[in-house]
């Protein structure tokens, strides 16, 4: 048996995805390079399944299971490292044999699908917001009726009432004042919400990211003074022309910016960034702040989900909608107590000639 244990430690040792071979009692009997970097674990010369996974439950509890005889294919799980970084892993496991068919052990392996999860995450998002545009847009259009009629029936009544006088007519009056103002109030409140549901059209025109960013560091600067917060620009120069409307943009930015001061305290650092990578504008937000908790940031993007007492809940939202109306991405890379980094890649062209 450790003859073939030892050609398997040659095979696996080269490979770019985690592998980790268990005899039948549990022991490692190897583990790659790529496994312990998945895991951010460093292994003593003898250890066990229980010592491999000791930190992660549900994954110990799957290398049970596969040691046990039962086959384990693409069951995606979260790690969550000691660095605070937390990967998504697809886990596959069999049972190892050899040529008389006697169980030798059990293999798993696992490869990190951090990067396929974060865009289902985005798809579904956007198929929620679309849908929920949809809803909104049909309550908006359902209350928007009968409070327009409620209204011409209250000045209607107001005019009924200014053919009479007296002490009664003056109350009734300044009643029907008051439930007009509210029901103004009500239909602001539906516009608000159409608004919402029915993202704006883009007025889209060639522009130079870097000359955007500069507009927008000059005006948020102030701000960043007041709150003694080190404010920082960084452009790439000579970076892609890119197809944007500027005022929504902007405003994500902005958006994105004061999220960034909130985050840290007092002499913390936010950047304000852009680069080229390939074919893409990135602008990207840095900030030294407390960082998102891992249960969090799986949830920045769902609506009304916040963790400010003040918060709504859509800032991210809108934000990411933004970007993929642009035809570009939003991502969020943040470690609890390291800060967090915005990135938002844009499709770039060349200016024709």
């Amino acid at each position: 048996m450790s003859d073939n244990f030892s050609r398997a430690d040659h095979i696996v040792a080269s490979l770019t995805e985690g592998v980790v071979v268990f005899d039948a009692r549990g022991q490692v009997r190897t583990a790659n390079p790529a496994l312990l970097h998945l895991l951010d674990i460093e292994l003593p010369a003898t250890a066990s399944l229980d010592d491999l996974f000791r930190s992660n439950g549900p994954l110990r509890a799957l290398a049970q299971s596969a040691l046990a005889g039962q086959r384990v294919t693409d069951e995606d799980l979260q790690h969550h490292a000691r660095n605070g970084h937390t990967r998504w892993l697809r886990v596959n496991a069999m049972l190892l044999r050899d040529g008389a068919d006697a169980p030798l052990g059990t293999m798993l392996t696992l490869k990190e699908v951090s990067d396929l999860k974060r865009a289902e995450r985005q798809m579904w998002q956007v198929e929620k917001m679309s849908a929920l545009g949809r809803l909104a847009a049909s309550v908006a259009h359902e209350v928007g009726n009968p409070l327009g009629a409620i209204d011409i029936q209250l000045q209607l009544l107001q005019e009924d009432i200014a053919l009479t006088d007296g002490d009664l007519a003056t109350k009734a009056n300044r009643r029907l004042d008051i439930a007009r103002a509210e029901m103004r109030r009500l239909e602001g409140i539906v516009q608000n919400f159409l608004r919402f549901s029915r993202p704006p059209a883009l007025h889209l025109k060639q522009a130079y990211v870097n000359g955007l960013l500069q507009n927008i560091y000059e005006l948020v600067t102030p701000e960043a003074r007041e709150r003694n917060i080190e404010l920082s620009l960084e452009l790439q120069p000579n970076l892609q022309l890119i197809e944007v409307d500027e005022n929504q943009l902007s405003q994500c930015l902005l958006n994105l910016l004061i999220n960034a001061f909130h985050a840290v305290a007092d002499a913390g650092h936010v950047v304000l960034r852009s680069r080229r990578q390939e074919d893409e504008v990135i602008i990207e937000i840095e900030d030294d702040g407390h960082g998102i908790p891992p249960a969090d940031l799986e949830r920045i993007f769902e609506f009304y989900y916040t963790t400010k007492d003040e918060g709504t809940g859509l800032g991210l939202s809108i934000a990411q909608r933004i970007a993929h109306q642009h035809g570009g991405t939003l991502t969020v890379d943040s470690a609890e107590g390291e800060g967090t980094l915005i990135a938002i890649r844009l499709p770039g062209f060349s200016p024709s000639l």
